[in-house]
């Protein structure tokens, strides 16, 4: 149940990423963020109402990984966009894809144990992933940088959402609740509402990250951790196929390689942990 769910999160993701690049570029990324966090929130919490009755514990220690959650996809999703804006979603989506990665290996230093053969693909994973972030005649691929910094931050949301202390849908309703609270005075800033032409993507996204999110929050709690975070990366892949096959996007030779190896070692880890 933990790898269907974490595939479920994974192909919610890879199709809001399509929308959120189709309308990166049509506003401003704190106006994005916040309404796509509104509609992420209103599926989020009533789904939670409904599954759980949005239990405790409530206590400043129980909520700070949730909202900590919550603000780390917040700054991850800045970072993300940023990334596309900039470079091709076939190109930044296998880096970030290293979010599970490094989810797994902070698992590991919490007490999980993986077979040496996840190790190797872990590390397969992240040497694919530098391929596809070296562009010829360039030192990086564009967008590259943004990238890799996302799939740090976005690492310590999949971390965090796997260490609460509620049930699995109020986590995940906390967590949405911590970032709509703190992407408002990022909002407040700009006051614009966003483009006609973004608001059918934008609730697409929203609607589509929601899923992710809920999906993602029960596999963890569902446990192991390294088993939802490396399924759930499985996101970039499927965003870098639709950036290839869909979008018409064109790499490098050596960047098809790193693509290839990225997803041939992250279905490694789906198939062995």
């Amino acid at each position: 149940m933990t790898v269907l769910l974490g595939l479920s999160a994974a192909f919610s993701w890879a199709f809001a990423s399509i929308f959120v690049q189709k309308t990166s570029r049509l506003m401003d990324l704190r106006v994005m963020l916040f309404a796509m966090l509104v509609i992420s929130t209103t599926v989020v919490v009533p789904a939670a109402l409904i599954v759980d009755g949005l239990q405790g514990p409530f206590n400043v220690q129980a909520l700070a990984a949730p909202a900590l959650a919550g603000i780390a996809g917040n700054v991850g999703f800045l970072l993300m966009v940023k990334a596309m804006r900039v470079g091709s979603i076939s190109v930044v989506a296998p880096i970030i894809a290293l979010e599970g990665g490094l989810a797994a290996t902070v698992a590991v230093v919490l007490g999980e144990r993986p077979s040496p053969a996840v190790i190797a693909l872990l590390a397969l994973a992240a040497a694919g992933a530098v391929l596809v972030s070296i562009e010829p005649g360039r030192r990086t691929a564009k967008g590259a940088g943004w990238a890799v910094l996302a799939a740090f931050v976005y690492a310590v949301m999949l971390v965090a959402l796997g260490h609460t202390e509620q049930p699995a849908m109020t986590s995940a309703g906390i967590a949405r609740i911590a970032s709509l609270l703190t992407a408002l005075p990022l909002f407040l800033m700009v006051r614009q509402l966003p483009a006609r032409a973004a608001i059918k993507p934008l609730c697409a996204a929203g609607t589509l990250d929601a899923i992710g999110f809920a999906a993602f929050a029960i596999a963890a709690s569902l446990g192991p951790l390294t088993v939802a975070s490396v399924t759930a990366a499985q996101w970039a892949s499927a965003a870098a196929l639709i950036g290839i096959l869909f979008l018409r996007e064109r790499l490098h030779l050596s960047q098809y390689i790193g693509i290839g190896v990225t997803m041939a070692a992250v279905t490694g880890l789906g198939l062995l942990i």
